[in-house]
């Protein structure tokens, strides 16, 4: 004969056992999670920063452009050099800026992963009339013959890469700090 559970302890018990036999079968409690997260991202971070202590072009090469962009500290490190391209990393301290410059025979383009900016453009350094901020996720295109200066207007430094067509500067180039 099967008994009906009428007795409310009957059920707690059931139900605290059932309770106990998920948690066990759980390989790792909520904190372990946690910490395995954060040793994946330290992780992460450290191999992103060893692929770009070098120059890698013109080498076929795949990363994580906002995470390199991010943690680089350089004013300016070109990370791949091509025979027709170049990108390079920079990271502009509050207040510092790209020296006012003009490349009469390429466009060039800038994205900002992290900060705000101060764009500014013009047909002659005498005459920027183009003037506006950038923010994170932020793009900026150049056209060729512009004068254009970026200066970080925020109180963080400000994070950015910047693609060249034909290579900038020569290859493997280290700017510490301005």
């Amino acid at each position: 004969m099967i008994k009906k559970f009428n007795n409310k302890a009957a059920f707690i018990f059931l139900f605290f056992g059932l309770f106990v036999f998920l948690a066990k079968s759980c390989d790792t409690a909520p904190d372990q999670v946690a910490e395995k997260e954060i040793e994946k991202d330290v992780k992460k971070e450290a191999e992103v920063l060893q692929k770009v202590e070098e120059d890698m072009g013109p080498q076929p090469w795949v990363f994580d452009i906002e995470e390199a962009t991010k943690a680089g500290d350089n004013y300016r490190m070109s990370i791949w050099t091509g025979a027709y391209m170049q990108l390079v990393l920079m990271s502009l301290e509050p207040g510092e800026f790209i020296d006012l410059e003009v490349h009469n025979d390429h466009d060039q383009f800038f994205r900002i992963e992290k900060g705000e900016a101060q764009i500014l453009m013009g047909k002659s350094k005498d005459d920027l009339y183009f003037d506006e901020m950038a923010y994170e996720d932020f793009a900026v295109m150049v056209p060729a013959g512009y004068w254009h200066q970026v200066i970080n207007t925020g109180d963080t430094p400000l994070k950015l890469y910047t693609i060249y067509a034909p290579p900038e500067h020569p290859f493997g180039t280290v700017k510490k700090r301005y």
